[in-house]
């Protein structure tokens, strides 16, 4: 007889995110139709849906992606760092429907959104917001519509 003693799995509360499958995209839109888009790419991040849920993910600033191509030079001088977070201040789960308030770059930002379960083991999570314009901003400056599409893995 063996001394072992087999301890029961601990189930993960969290999924953790899988850079490829993630889509964190940007525009300024007039009367509805987008002037300017970009496109982040994710670097690390994870979403926990158990008794106290969160989100977090992190962008790779240098990443970023534009449409129109020149666009992209002039963003990335007035942005410094080399990684943005966003963080969940609130995340509120119901059946399938998602609401997340958050910070990203020191500004709030409020995404509405659905939460699809592929299998046991992955969660794709879409929502789209508006960040708001910066306190003071010029009077030209636009808020920013964001939308995301993630997959989150176990």
């Amino acid at each position: 007889m063996s001394d072992t003693e087999l301890l029961p799995v601990q189930v993960q509360a969290g999924h953790r995110l899988r850079p490829d499958r993630c889509v964190i995209e940007p525009s300024i839109r007039f009367l509805r139709f987008p002037l300017a888009r970009g496109r982040f790419a994710a670097t690390a991040g994870y979403l926990d849906i158990s008794e106290e849920p969160a989100l977090f993910v992190e962008l790779d600033v240098p990443s970023l992606r534009t449409y129109p191509r020149p666009l992209r030079r002039p963003i990335l001088k007035r942005c410094p760092a080399k990684v943005l977070t966003f963080t969940s201040d609130e995340l509120v789960v119901d059946e399938r429907r998602v609401l997340i308030e958050g910070r990203v770059g020191g500004r709030g930002l409020v995404l509405e959104g659905d939460l699809r379960y592929v299998d046991e083991e992955r969660i794709v999570l879409w929502a789209k917001g508006v960040l708001p314009r910066p306190r003071r901003a010029p009077w030209f400056a636009r808020r920013v519509h964001v939308e995301i599409a993630i997959e989150f893995v176990r």
